[in-house]
């Protein structure tokens, strides 16, 4: 009998041991984290990539049981690859040593449908695919892509919801295969939020694994649980960019008996928790790093929480026609109930996205270029020079311009100098809008005048212009653009007390500069 109970008691305490997430054997955890702010396109330089990568390398060592995590920022192509050679061989050192074994890999920066873009090189989707299976010496792989159309690495192409795989919490060590999460399906582009300081996904990402994404209230952020509030939140707050909807796909082919838990919450983390409630959605704000901590909606049906390092925190919360804050000092090892009624009611601003084009509504620009004469006896086109300035109502936009040009004709043996000026209505509407570029076109119509000095004699004619007008936009900066303004049609003056039609057309380059 004493045997007996001996090896009951022993199978008791195995079976409890076994069921925890962290127990021994412990698991090895490696990361790579790798971030870049640019493509091949240098114009459409990131900016926060290399920086969100830093961010959650941080994150998963604290709260994610992580022995290390190489960060990567601005490396190129050869760097990747050696890193992730390396890792290889650490991994299967431990794995040799009988040590249950995780990689985790995550990349920030551009790409599309074929490629992932490392500064001027490229890095094709089946070759990082590749490194990833010769990773097999890892028990669990998983891969986080952000970047434009990185739904091809997991085959999902339409902007549709995956239903979520069924899991059951176990022992990390019973769980094996590879997962691939990707920032947005293989036609959708992956977007920045200068609100945030970082990707909409990335920043859903990190959330979540600071707690956002427990809803089983265990106090443990699993894969499965990541995915889903990072599929919620991403697409929430992108479903009203001018780009659209951007829908977080995965691949997930794991073994066993059920998920891989990424971070826990720790004795010494400060757990912040939100109300109950709907229609509102918090920002947490770090007072000491100066930086977005997550973004996350309230939920009236179950909490919502956070688990923080001690420290100084701003928390923003938004409702329709209501903005508060508040400033907390969490302490280590805290609970705080954060009750809205508390906070502090403050006059709403404008928000903007860097994925939505031109967001900024006025627009100053100074144009150079060529247009036609009307004056006989001139050259067929003449410099011209233009100011313009307009402001953005989402699809129309109206546009005032201040032209000039000087030019000489010769007219019946005399030499005569001419000074043009004139003042443009335009009323454009956007055809095509993207997070790089916009097409605008539309009618125009303008009232110009003519100064000529002959022989020292001078007079002015005055008249009227009708035209239509095309502008291109190419996003330079995050609010400078370049910008190729086309117009043709044709004015109506007197020229030596004769009415007068000839048909005109211009063509200039500029600037554009937002605010």
């Amino acid at each position: 009998m004493r045997c007996l109970r001996f090896g009951l008691l022993t199978l008791a305490l195995g079976l409890g041991w076994s069921t925890s997430p962290w127990a021994e054997p412990r698991q090895v955890r490696i990361g790579l984290m790798a971030g870049n702010d640019l493509g091949r396109d240098s114009a459409r330089k990131l900016r926060y990539a290399e920086e969100e990568v830093g961010r959650l390398a941080d994150l998963l060592k604290s709260a994610g049981d992580f022995d290390d995590i190489v960060v990567l920022r601005g490396a190129s192509r050869a760097e990747i690859e050696k890193s992730l050679v390396e890792v290889r061989q650490r991994l299967g050192a431990a794995k040799a040593g009988g040590s249950p074994t995780l990689f985790l890999f995550y990349y920030s920066g551009h790409g599309d449908n074929e490629a992932l873009e490392i500064g001027s090189e490229r890095l094709p989707l089946r070759d990082l695919r590749g490194y990833l299976e010769q990773l097999n010496v890892a028990d669990v792989r998983i891969a986080f892509v952000d970047a434009c159309q990185s739904g091809a690495l997991t085959g999902v192409k339409g902007g549709r919801r995956v239903p979520g795989y069924e899991v059951r919490l176990a022992d990390p060590g019973q769980v094996r295969g590879m997962a691939i999460v990707t920032s947005s399906t293989a036609n959708e582009f992956s977007q920045e939020s200068d609100d945030l300081k970082g990707s909409f996904f990335s920043q859903s990402i990190m959330a979540g694994l600071l707690g956002a994404a427990d809803s089983s209230h265990d106090g443990q952020v699993s894969l499965s649980e990541v995915y889903q509030f990072a599929f919620n939140r991403t697409l929430a707050s992108t479903a009203a960019s001018l780009v659209g909807g951007q829908h977080p796909t995965y691949d997930y082919r794991m073994a066993g008996a059920g998920d891989v838990i990424l971070t826990r919450t720790r004795p010494r983390d400060a757990r912040l928790s939100f109300a109950r409630e709907s229609g509102s959605v918090y920002t947490v704000l770090s007072e000491t790093r100066g930086e977005v901590i997550a973004e996350l909606p309230s939920n009236p049906a179950d909490g919502v929480y956070l688990a923080l390092p001690a420290g100084d925190y701003r928390i923003v919360r938004r409702a329709l026609g209501d903005v508060r804050e508040r400033t907390l000092a969490l302490a280590s090892g805290s609970t705080t109930d954060l009750d809205p009624s508390t906070m502090t009611v403050v006059a709403p601003t404008d928000t903007r996205s860097k994925s939505d084009l031109l967001q900024l509504r006025s627009r100053l620009g100074v144009y150079a270029g060529l247009s036609t004469t009307v004056v006989p006896g001139s050259a067929t086109m003449v410099g011209m020079a233009a100011l313009a300035y307009s402001y953005d109502f989402r699809r129309v936009v109206l546009r005032a311009r201040a032209s000039f040009t000087s030019f000489d004709a010769q007219q019946e043996g005399y030499s005569s100098s001419f000074v043009r000026g004139g003042g443009n209505f335009d009323f454009l509407v956007s055809l095509v809008r993207s997070p790089l570029w916009r097409l605008d076109l539309g009618p125009s119509v303008g009232l110009p005048v003519v100064r000529q000095s002959t022989q020292g004699q001078l007079s002015s004619s005055f008249g009227f212009g009708y035209s239509g007008v095309g502008v291109l936009s190419l996003r330079l900066e995050e609010r400078a653009y370049l910008s190729l303004s086309l117009e043709g049609g044709g004015e109506v003056f007197k020229l030596d007390g004769q009415r007068t039609s000839r048909a005109t057309g211009n063509a200039l380059l500029g600037g554009l500069m937002a605010f």
